[in-house]
């Protein structure tokens, strides 16, 4: 019992900024699909009586804001958690840590982007309509990152509450881009094929790939984990088992 209690302590000691670093980034996900979703409403001119342009444009733009100040929360939590030793550079330069490199990396991607979107946002009035779109549609390409950095990088994956969370914003998002590609169809019928094709393409890859990686056995080791952070599991099971 003696040989647990140092491990307990551990364990502990990271539990509030951990569960902070989990529960933030889950939030900041909804955050961003809604945000997204309401993107590709605009995209298509949704309009009604009882729901106008404006409040889908105005919803955008607070949505972008509110999963920001999130993702914000989730980079500083992870930051300053000592279980694992993550420096404030990883959160903005990818590919240069040593925890799940790569897959951390994909989150400092999507946290740029989504930081350039919202500068430009603000800025708006100074740039060029061109220069402010091409920046603009790189949103497109921030959401699916965030998704498989939350998949690849979290340790609630496995969790089935996690996965339907996380399948229900896969779910709304797919449903809104086949929606604009449809009513693209009659000026660029070849563009929104592609795009219908890349999409089911993008699924059926997304699934096999989740099915032999994260949810897999041993995903913890082959995804990079920390040398520090495997020695401290490896401690754990020792621990219990003595």
């Amino acid at each position: 019992m003696t040989g647990a209690h140092p491990v307990a302590i551990v364990v502990t000691s990271s539990t509030p900024l951990w569960y902070t670093t989990r529960a933030t980034g889950l939030v900041a996900l909804v955050l961003l699909t809604a945000s997204m979703a309401a993107g590709l409403l605009s995209s298509v001119r949704f309009d009604s009586r009882a729901w106008p342009r404006f409040v889908t444009l105005g919803l955008h733009r607070n949505l972008s804001l509110l999963a920001l100040a999130f993702t914000v929360v989730h980079v500083l939590t992870t930051v300053l958690d000592s279980f694992v030793s993550i420096p404030i550079q990883d959160a903005f330069i990818p590919f240069i840590g040593s925890y799940r490199p790569f897959w951390l990396g994909l989150g400092a991607i999507a946290f740029d982007l989504t930081l350039a979107l919202i500068i430009t946002s603000l800025v708006r009035a100074r740039m060029g309509l061109r220069s402010w779109r091409l920046v603009h549609w790189t949103a497109y390409a921030c959401w699916p990152i965030a998704v498989v950095h939350g998949l690849g990088t979290g340790t609630d994956t496995p969790a089935r509450w996690v996965l339907a969370l996380t399948a229900a914003c896969v779910l709304v998002v797919i449903v809104l881009t086949l929606w604009r590609l449809a009513l693209s169809w009659p000026q660029r019928p070849g563009w929104v094929t592609a795009g219908v094709v890349l999409v089911v393409v993008a699924v059926i890859a997304g699934g096999a790939w989740l099915r032999a990686g994260p949810l897999a056995p041993h995903w913890s080791s082959r995804s990079g984990t920390h040398t520090s952070q495997s020695r401290a599991a490896s401690g754990t099971s020792a621990g219990t088992g003595g």
